[in-house]
């Protein structure tokens, strides 16, 4: 079935108007059908590397383990040896370690999966060695979004980071995702306290408490705007940051980008979303009027 939009003119400053194809009453009302994705069991699934602790840990609507985070599927393929421990570091992985998460890489892709994200911010510091080693699109990151966000905001905008541990976040993980020194020196990175809520249930294996777990990151935030009020946007690095993403942004007043926002830019590249029939066609044949600032 096609609902066809309402057709209408809106002036613009000078007087005249132009044809839309969306209802004016002072807001904008948009179509009723959309683009989107065919049904999710048509759909190919996006791979997610765990770490062997994510099986443990609540993973609420919003989270990037949690398939209600998504309109597609997403299968999961644990990675050996993958810990806390040896991923939240500043040194580079070793071969090993690398190994391991390709290997785990090519069995998400064996099992159909189209794409590949990861449980953790921090192994931005391997996208470019785990992309060049598998077959498939690779997205470690939402620290990948850094440089489209140095973008929109415009050159005299800082850019925040929350990170699950600021003393480890640092160079070798944005040179791993070709973010050059120059853009780093706009980044400002802020950690979660040690001795808080969000280290204290992903190393202590404290309670999921979403309250809590928001009052936490809202107040680092606020902390980090009110120190760095240059701040445009803010880019969310752990994996359990996404369900508080909205009440950041409306903490701060600022764009908000975190792995949620990354994986669904980076799964619609890969798999196109179906678009509304035109059930206007014929108006696309007529002979387009020409404006008298055109005709000059």
């Amino acid at each position: 079935m096609i609902i066809s939009p309402t057709v209408s003119y809106l002036k613009n400053s000078g007087g005249s108007s132009r044809r839309t194809d969306h209802k004016y009453d002072g807001i904008w009302t948009w179509p009723k059908i959309m683009s989107t994705y065919p049904p999710r069991k048509e759909l190919p699934p996006l791979g997610a590397l765990c770490l062997d602790y994510t099986d443990d840990i609540h993973r609420p609507p919003g989270d990037p383990l949690n398939e209600l985070s998504y309109q597609f599927p997403v299968i999961h393929e644990m990675v050996k040896d993958a810990t806390v421990w040896n991923v939240v570091k500043k040194d580079e992985y070793s071969d090993e370690t690398l190994q391991n998460y390709i290997d785990a890489c090519n069995r998400l892709q064996q099992r159909g999966a189209v794409g590949v994200i990861t449980s953790c911010g921090f192994l931005a510091q391997v996208q470019n060695r785990l992309a060049a080693a598998v077959e498939i699109p690779v997205a470690t990151s939402s620290l990948i979004q850094v440089p489209f966000v140095s973008m929109v905001i415009g050159p005299s905008k800082l850019i925040g980071v929350l990170t699950f541990d600021a003393e480890v976040l640092g160079k070798a993980h944005f040179k791993g995702l070709g973010i050059s020194e120059e853009l780093q020196s706009r980044i400002v990175v802020k950690g979660c306290p040690v001795g808080g809520v969000l280290r204290g249930m992903i190393i202590e294996g404290d309670p999921y408490v979403h309250d809590d777990l928001e009052n936490e990151m809202v107040g680092i935030a606020k902390e980090l705007v009110g120190e760095n009020p240059s701040i445009g946007a803010i880019v969310l690095e752990c994996t359990q940051m996404p369900p508080f993403a909205r009440a950041v942004q409306k903490a701060t007043g600022l764009p908000v980008y975190d792995a949620i926002t990354m994986i669904d830019w980076f799964y619609s590249g890969l798999v196109s979303r179906i678009i509304p029939e035109d059930g206007r066609k014929q108006d696309g044949l007529r002979r387009r009027r020409r404006s008298a600032k055109e005709l000059k």
